[in-house]
């Protein structure tokens, strides 16, 4: 019966030239179903008839009684066709103006190719829906905050779209093996490539500090406000996860006033909002930016598995819940973390692995930063010629503080070129402090500040010691928001504020007059504790090692930090590399700021003894501490080879020897290696690492072989790794984005040196 009704209808509406018009009545009554079904409003069809008059408020009252909104749009219906062609036409019309309304009837309409009349086009509709107004308001609203990035200083910032550029986006299976790479953003949401669990619901990236995590949901949540994100998604709420820790813990919210409090609230029916919301669940896409970065000690075994969405409970969780799928099942959602947070599978759909900047990207990068292509040329050219440096700047972070720190002094003299030696990442720290200081200087029109950065670090003593201070009592606790009070009782003027290296952010105390702070990065924050601990004369050795004693034990770890039993897995044993990386960071930074290179330039902030005391403790320490660290090292015998199996946390403890630029220090390690066969496969090793690993390996005696199989290394990597080729007998680099480039470096090499390269078994 419903295909003669079609035939009957096409014969109607595809009527010749000068015949009568099609009948909308008719329309109506063969699409009577498809309508009642996609019809989730009825309130702005109501609302239009009465304004146009074609609907009385008898006949509105009459719609309201009934229960459904099923029944209440086959009513609306009725009431439309009786009447009459025009009545039913504008029905229609109001359909395809509200799009937002009614967006799932849009393809119905595109299909019958509805066109209004001149007449019914003269007729204003008006979108009094509460649902499609509130999405119009949060693409909006969120469209107006990732339209800048905060950059150097509080007072400058940088377009989105002019500091935004893609990188490496690998898929991974829950082993971390490569399952292919993301190249458009939307492909983070196909399941054709990359489903590693079906019934999992959240996307979880991960990568290290730095590497572009909270910009690349940022750049989503630009390209969701512009409409340009194509994934089903009608509503956006975005998370920063340290923000649950500022919560108490009898501090209890309904999962409503999460929503719409900490994003943005309806004008209109916030109830009929939140309706809409648990009702169609699928059309909702959540971010939770930065899991391990939640430090808290409620407990959450204390509660109920499951929660009601109305209920008020604490915030965490109606974070667990939305994370489980016990809240809104079927949301989208993507949730990042820093490598070695561990998820448990069953939440997990997807694994992205974030691997930083590509040569390609760099070079994208490099011609979006500088718009002056003689100096594009020049960046490169330089980067090219220090692998130590382009290394470095396949972190996009690193690589921004590089660039702006090159474009800072570049302008203030004009020859300024980057390092040409051996950089490290303290280095590169230093130089942007300076630079941030640089600018707060008052300088005349025709002479630029010539001030050493000795100088300079001397003059603002006062303002690195208080924010560091600051730094130092959050990174005790992993606290990353500060109040104001934390502020003025370090005594950190507003002018310090200015210089860039704290930003204000959303308080969530419930004190919305008073501001509340972080830094601009947590890598920084990691770095401000470390300098405060050099520069404080009254830091004794245990507050010095303090840290180092927080990365070697998981216990001293784990009651500030949030324990999620069904989220976050629990190591076997000990690894005192998990979760703890703004712990890491910080004695990194320690290892840098009390090498021997950088003695000249502190000896003008701290007296002299005690600046050799401080390094004496470290360097102490570090000696001792690596005797254990290495002799608990998995061991095994292979033919010819006595090989050594390490962890991840090696490569950290690479990384802060590299920093110390103490030969002692690296012959002492590769003494106490006791290997001739190094397995560092699946340590999330980079390209920087490289130079780390040059370090202590080119100090080993006899021969040996490094298997550096499953990690990030690329062309420069194997760049880095010329120093320490002439120790080596075997190499493996499967799977380390090596081109024909790297291939060709490592061809000359295995020649000179007869070093034989293995191929993975997979």
């Amino acid at each position: 019966m419903e295909g003669q009704l079609c035939a009957n209808l096409e014969t109607s509406v595809e009527k010749p030239p000068g015949a009568s018009p099609p009948s909308f009545i008719a329309l109506l009554k063969v699409y009577r179903e498809l309508l009642v079904s996609g019809i989730r409003n009825t309130q702005c069809l109501v609302d239009n008839l009465i304004k146009n008059d074609y609907f009385s408020t008898e006949d509105a009252e009459m719609v309201v009684q009934f229960p459904t909104q099923a029944d209440k749009v086959r009513k609306i219906l009725d009431l439309v066709q009786s009447k009459g062609e025009e009545v039913s036409e504008y029905f229609i019309s109001v359909l395809q103006k509200v799009t937002d309304a009614y967006y799932e009837l849009q393809p119905w309409l595109d299909e019958i190719g509805y066109k209004p009349s001149e007449n019914i086009c003269s007729k204003p509709v008006v979108n009094t829906d509460p649902v499609s107004r509130y999405c119009q308001k949060l693409r909006h609203e969120l469209g107006r905050d990732s339209k800048f990035v905060m950059s150097y200083a509080q007072r400058e910032e940088m377009l989105l779209e002019e500091i935004y550029s893609n990188s490496i986006m690998q898929l991974v299976s829950f082993t971390n093996e490569s399952l292919g790479e993301v190249c458009q953003l939307e492909g983070l949401f196909d399941d054709a490539v990359g489903l590693i669990n079906e019934d999992g619901e959240t996307i979880y990236v991960f990568g290290d500090a730095g590497i572009g995590k909270s910009i690349l949901l940022q750049k989503i949540q630009s390209l969701w406000a512009k409409k340009e994100l194509d994934v089903g998604a009608k509503f956006f709420f975005r998370f920063r996860c340290r923000m649950f820790s500022c919560f108490k813990e009898d501090e209890t919210i309904c999962l409503k006033d999460l929503l719409f409090k900490y994003n943005c609230y309806p004008d209109h029916d916030p109830t009929e909002v939140f309706h809409h919301i648990l009702q169609f669940p699928h059309t909702v896409l959540f971010t939770f930016d930065g899991f391990d970065e939640i430090y808290s000690s409620f407990d959450l075994s204390s509660v109920p598995e499951m929660c009601s969405p109305n209920d008020p409970i604490h915030p965490l969780v109606l974070l667990v819940s939305l994370l489980r799928g016990k809240l809104l099942k079927g949301s989208k959602k993507i949730l990042t973390a820093r490598t070695g947070t561990e998820i448990q599978r069953n939440i997990i759909r997807k694994k992205v692995l974030l691997r930083g900047f590509s040569s390609n990207n760099l070079k994208e990068y490099t011609a979006m930063f500088f718009k002056d292509e003689g100096q594009q040329t020049l960046v490169l050219n330089q980067l090219e010629a220090n692998p130590n440096l382009r290394s470095l700047c396949s972190v996009p972070l690193f690589c921004w503080i590089i660039f702006k720190c090159y474009e800072h002094f570049h302008s203030m003299f004009d020859s300024h070129e980057l390092p040409d030696c051996s950089v490290t990442l303290t280095d590169v720290f230093l130089l942007m402090i300076e630079a941030h200081l640089n600018r707060s200087l008052k300088t005349s029109l025709l002479k630029n500040n010539t001030r050493s950065q000795a100088e300079m670090f001397k003059s603002r003593k006062e303002t690195l010691l208080a924010i560091g201070k600051m730094a130092y009592k959050g990174m005790k606790n992993s606290f990353f928001l500060f109040e104001q009070e934390d502020v003025l009782s370090v005594n950190i003027s507003e002018g310090d504020l200015q210089l860039g290296f704290l930003r204000t952010v959303k308080s969530y105390s419930g004190c919305d007059s008073q501001s509340t702070y972080e830094f601009l990065h947590l890598t920084l924050q990691s770095f401000f504790t470390a300098l405060f601990l050099v520069i404080e004369e009254k830091v004794g050795a245990k507050e010095l090692l303090q840290f180092f004693s927080e990365c070697s034990s998981t216990e001293t770890a784990q009651p500030t930090c949030l324990h999620i039993p069904c989220l976050k897995k629990q190591p076997a044993g000990e690894d005192p590399f998990r979760n703890n990386e703004h712990f890491h960071f910080t004695n990194l930074f320690l290892c840098g700021l009390l090498s021997r290179s950088k003695q000249k330039l502190f000896r003008h902030l701290v007296s002299p003894a005690v600046l050799n005391r401080k390094r004496k403790i470290l360097i102490t320490y570090l000696g001792e501490s690596m005797k254990p660290h290495l002799k608990g090292l998995t061991r095994s015998r292979l033919s010819n080879y006595n090989q050594v199996q390490v962890q991840p946390n090696f490569v950290w403890m690479l990384r802060c020897l590299y920093e110390t630029q103490s030969e002692k220090v690296g012959k002492l390690a590769a003494k106490r290696m006791r290997a001739n066969y190094i397995k560092l496969a699946y340590c999330n090793a980079c390209s920087a690492d490289c130079s780390a690993i040059s370090f202590v390996v080119h100090h080993i005696q006899n021969r040996l072989a490094l298997d550096l199989d499953n990690n990030n290394i690329n062309d420069y990597g194997v760049k880095q790794l010329l120093p320490c080729f002439s120790k080596l007998a075997v190499i493996r680099l499967s799977v380390n984005q090596v081109t024909d480039h790297g291939v060709r470096i490592l061809y000359e090499e295995l020649s000179k040196y007869q070093i034989l390269i293995q191929q993975s078994n997979h």
